[in-house]
């Protein structure tokens, strides 16, 4: 894990003139993503969820920022996926009837976590193999209309499959209209990126003429980021971000290197306490009776 992530971007600065509301909008998101993956994981340890599931608690703020700072893209993704499903308006009952198995589950209740798709939100979840989404939204991109885009996200595991970085180097030749997020939480199920490969994404996608970063999942740089590159696409965003549990399932990989959940609250908790217990409690709220409600269904 990344000891001094301060390098990476994250200073005081970048708040001076922030948006607060547009900061609780996000972290409104992110505590709605995080309520919903709490019951996942209750209902997993329950037993009451066989299917695969791949949790996105503690990268919550990157797909909420990213849904914040773009406007209606086609989104992909493959792992821990729930909240960037969720953050782009997926359908929530479906997800839940997958998760727990039903013939009413996006994917008809047979793929879990990975294959969750919602084409009426522009939503295309995982298709098979690891990082094969990358070219998929390369096809995406090629068919758009003018004034679309495509939003494509994947881990620093799949960063290394070939067929994503041909992808990269396609994207890049035909200039196409995809922001390429990675969720670089630094492993590949347990394997440390250093154990890996000697080479820097955001590198890789300069030389492949992509507009690229390395940066912190600090809502303001991601979004910063977003309005840099908008009209400068391909784009990548490489985000370091830390996940608390482990690549499938609910068990723990430890205390993270930080929680940007737990820092964004904290800053905001200074001049907005009441708003953001009110945006906890309420997010709790609905998504226990949601999960509750299809739960009769089984």
């Amino acid at each position: 894990m990344i000891k001094n992530y301060s390098k990476l971007g994250l200073t005081k600065k970048l708040y001076e003139n922030v948006d607060q509301k547009f900061l609780l909008k996000i972290f409104d998101i992110m505590s709605y993503c995080r309520e919903f993956e709490n019951n996942v994981k209750y209902y997993k340890d329950k037993g009451l969820i066989s299917n695969l599931v791949y949790l996105s608690i503690g990268q919550e703020s990157i797909a909420a920022t990213v849904s914040c700072a773009t406007k209606n893209p086609w989104v992909l993704f493959q792992h821990r996926g729930h909240s960037n499903y969720i953050a782009f308006g997926g359908n929530q009952k479906k997800l839940i009837d997958e998760l727990i198995g039903l013939e009413t589950g996006s994917n008809r209740g047979y793929g879990g976590s990975p294959p969750i798709q919602d084409f009426n939100k522009k939503i295309i979840g995982h298709s098979g193999l690891i990082g094969d989404h990358v070219p998929i939204a390369c096809g995406v991109a090629l068919k758009i209309k003018k004034n679309d885009s495509v939003v494509c996200f994947f881990g620093d595991g799949a960063a290394e499959e070939d067929y994503v970085l041909s992808a990269l180097g396609f994207a890049g030749s035909k200039k196409l209209q995809i922001l390429f997020i990675c969720e670089d939480n630094d492993l590949s199920v347990l394997t440390p990126t250093a154990d890996r490969r000697n080479w820097n994404l955001k590198d890789v996608a300069k030389s492949f003429n992509i507009q690229s970063c390395d940066i912190t999942d600090d809502p303001i740089l991601i979004s910063n980021k977003i309005n840099l590159y908008k009209n400068q696409l391909p784009a990548l965003i490489n985000i370091r971000t830390c996940r608390d549990v482990w690549h499938e399932g609910t068990g723990s990989d430890g205390k993270p290197a930080w929680s940007r959940y737990n820092i964004l609250k904290k800053y905001l908790s200074k001049d907005f306490l009441q708003k953001v217990n009110n945006i906890e409690k309420t997010n709790k709220l609905t998504m226990d009776k949601l999960w509750k409600k299809r739960l009769q269904k089984l």
